[in-house]
């Protein structure tokens, strides 16, 4: 019974997430780097090309700085929701987890690339691993309520191109440091855009073969801690050429923690829920021209018994749902991504992303001081004959999108 009443009270935690700050003992936010001298915000595109360590070893020098100071941050950050020592923690956390052999099997190139930024940057190899493994500390810490993103896939139809588009909400610690990896493409490697945070590997992106990802927190979902991590997946799906083999990665590896990630390849779209069990598909439209996903599994029946105790509970309310900021930003992106596709353009993404529907839970989170999350950048990757990326360095209704074009794009 008094399991029963713990996951209830962290179902509810889950639901209202206006306790977030207490929950996740994130405090107010840093000043933003990453800003003019006119006061405008720019974002940084770090030019990459070499083999894995050496694109490593140059993003940690060029950003030695950056890197150093949001690592200080994020064990600042670390040390209040583990309420001790932050090296300590990771230490622990490291010891009782086990990614390592799925990254060997799965993704091997991006060891050594995490070991070239450690040492561009000038910090422990075991630090910088360890910070890229942001959905695994969360799972860790056991931290029901985070995830705040917002991710929509539109396929080709018509004159229309396909999109996936994404607002990612992230710790408000992280504002300054948004930036985008260039990756030049080589005889193994497609060119690549990935936006992310400095001295982290990814969050989402695109590549000129038309294949793009963006990916929210379900940690309602089972996880596993020998999988593969959510960045490493990331930079797995973007390192394919082909949709079909992006699908069959994003479908083959064991999957460290629950997250739903949406697909572009070429012309489609997908989104699937993956936990440590199953990876399975969420098609809001039967013939799967539109994709849309908060942070609440749709599709994907292995939970947590957290969630299924939080499930119970809603099944008592009268309308036998707990709306909360996921069902919520969910019913927002759902009423402006309608049928039929052909209606979709990037200005209708764009005006998704930027709403504000909702005072308490909006699709678009403003960066207020003393907020513990808020939207770190929104992307929209324009897929089919002509991939690109539009981002933002923080919320979109606050901060202008910047249009990236591939320097080569395979004719098929």
């Amino acid at each position: 019974m008094e399991f029963m009443r713990s996951c209830v009270r962290r179902g509810f935690s889950a639901a209202f997430p206006f306790i977030l700050t207490v929950y996740l003992g994130i405090g107010p936010a840093p000043p933003a780097l990453g800003v003019g001298s006119d006061g405008t915000r720019v974002l940084k595109v770090l030019d990459l090309s070499g083999s894995p360590y050496e694109r490593g070893l140059e993003h940690g020098r060029r950003l030695r700085t950056e890197i150093g100071k949001v690592v200080d941050l994020w064990k600042e950050d670390l040390g209040r929701q583990g309420k001790g020592d932050p090296d300590r923690l990771i230490k622990r956390f490291l010891a009782e987890t086990n990614f390592v052999p799925a990254i060997q099997k799965w993704t091997p190139d991006l060891l050594e690339e995490v070991r070239g930024i450690a040492d561009g940057a000038g910090l422990p190899f075991e630090t910088m691993f360890a910070f890229q493994l942001v959905d695994e500390m969360w799972v860790y810490l056991d931290q029901p309520t985070a995830g705040h993103c917002s991710s929509m896939g539109v396929a080709k139809s018509g004159a229309h191109p396909a999109y996936v588009a994404q607002n990612m909400d992230l710790e408000a610690f992280r504002d300054g440091f948004q930036v985008v990896l260039h990756i030049a493409a080589n005889r193994s490697l497609p060119e690549q855009f990935v936006f992310t945070c400095a001295g982290l590997i990814a969050a989402n992106g695109v590549n000129n073969r038309s294949i793009a990802i963006a990916c929210n927190t379900l940690l309602q979902l089972g996880a596993s801690r020998d999988g593969l991590p959510v960045a490493f997946v990331v930079r797995g799906v973007l390192a394919k050429t082909s949709p079909e083999d992006a699908v069959k990665f994003m479908r083959g590896v064991k999957h460290a923690s629950g997250q739903n990630y949406i697909l572009g390849a070429g012309d489609q779209v997908f989104d699937f829920e993956a936990s440590a069990s199953k990876v399975v598909e969420f098609r809001p439209a039967v013939d799967g021209s539109i994709v849309y996903h908060t942070n609440h599994p749709l599709a994907n029946d292995d939970l947590k018994p957290w969630h299924l105790a939080m499930k119970q509970v809603a099944s008592l309310l009268p309308d036998g749902k707990i709306q909360g900021d996921s069902e919520t930003r969910l019913a927002s992106v759902q009423k402006r991504i309608r049928e039929p596709a052909s209606a979709i353009d990037a200005g209708v993404i764009k005006e998704t992303l930027r709403s504000r529907d909702s005072d308490v839970h909006p699709v678009c989170r403003s960066r207020r001081e003393g907020d513990p999350v808020f939207t770190f950048g929104a992307t929209i990757m324009t897929l089919s004959d002509t991939p690109s990326l539009e981002v933002t360095m923080g919320p979109p209704d606050a901060n202008r999108f910047v249009l990236l074009k591939f320097q080569q794009v395979p004719q098929p």
